[in-house]
């Protein structure tokens, strides 16, 4: 770290990382024997993080937005290589293999690539990679990491046609994720979002999805700094980061969007490249459809 990650004008205080005496007594005389905030209190005179520190974690500065909006990107060109040259006889393992590569290439740390192929993805949301093959369609989720900053980006690819069933499902997920998206703003709660989100649901005739699977939260140096759910009550801000991903029975949606001070949301994963539609004003992303004999399209 020393060598090769910290400016030169930094003060290093070394000590042994076994001897716990030693760490104590740092902290003692840094802070003046006085009051000590951990995300982790384990320690006497040790307090949670207050909830303002907290949020002022999850607020972006410009430097920081630099490096988010880069994150995002180089993420979202991983998928598009990794998808757009993946194989119905690739197997989930080769699919979030391939991901990996795509992500470590680019210097971004794969801190979670999750694969489904055709028989599993209708079964499940949060699906680990197997020795299956993928078969005609596929999902694949990349929590990307680059400079402790998360990007989380969720697309799908069929080799074939899509078909009306999952089509109408993604369409139903895209509409759904709008009305999440539509109430992020400064000012409004995390379970006021969940709220609507819960609402969505109902009206497309999905009442039980809100429970089947996490509905996403606020991002940043945490793939999901907070999980929202009916007790969230944090307040969302300017340049805080948000991914939601909403989802259906063989369809899901996610991105990672910066919020702005008049409302506006910026898509920190959007690629230019990757086939989308426009819903509610927002380019949003729909399967890769790859046919044998023609070329990629929507």
């Amino acid at each position: 770290m020393q060598d090769e990650e910290v400016p030169a004008n930094f003060q290093m205080h070394i000590y042994p990382w076994a001897d716990v005496a030693q760490r104590e007594a740092f902290v003692k005389e840094i802070t003046g024997d006085g009051n000590v905030m951990s995300d982790r209190p384990i320690y006497p005179k040790e307090t949670p993080i207050i909830a303002s520190l907290q949020s002022r974690k999850q607020t972006m500065m410009s430097s920081e937005l630099e490096r988010y909006r880069r994150v995002g990107r180089l993420a979202s060109e991983a998928m598009t290589e990794v998808l757009s040259a993946a194989k119905p006889t690739w197997t989930e393992y080769q699919l979030a293999g391939a991901g990996a590569e795509a992500l470590w290439a680019r210097g971004l740390h794969p801190a979670l690539t999750l694969v489904a192929g055709e028989r599993r993805l209708p079964m499940y949301r949060h699906a680990t990679a197997t020795a299956e093959q993928i078969g005609r369609q596929a999902m694949l989720v990349f929590c990307a990491r680059g400079w402790g900053l998360y990007a989380n980006l969720t697309r799908f690819v069929c080799f074939d046609f899509l078909g009306e069933k999952y089509s109408e499902l993604h369409r139903q997920v895209r509409e759904i994720e709008a009305v999440a998206l539509n109430f992020c703003r400064p000012g409004v709660t995390l379970n006021a979002v969940y709220d609507t989100l819960k609402t969505a649901y109902e009206e497309h005739g999905y009442p039980q999805a809100i429970a089947e699977h996490h509905q996403g939260g606020t991002t940043g140096y945490l793939a999901r700094e907070i999980v929202a759910n009916p007790a969230t009550s944090d307040i969302l801000a300017e340049n805080m980061a948000v991914a939601w991903n909403p989802s259906l029975s063989g369809a899901k949606i996610e991105d990672t969007f910066l919020i702005h001070s008049d409302g506006t949301l910026e898509n920190l994963t959007f690629d230019p490249n990757w086939p989308s539609v426009e819903v509610a004003g927002r380019l949003r992303p729909v399967p890769l459809e790859i046919w044998h004999d023609r070329p990629s399209s929507i």
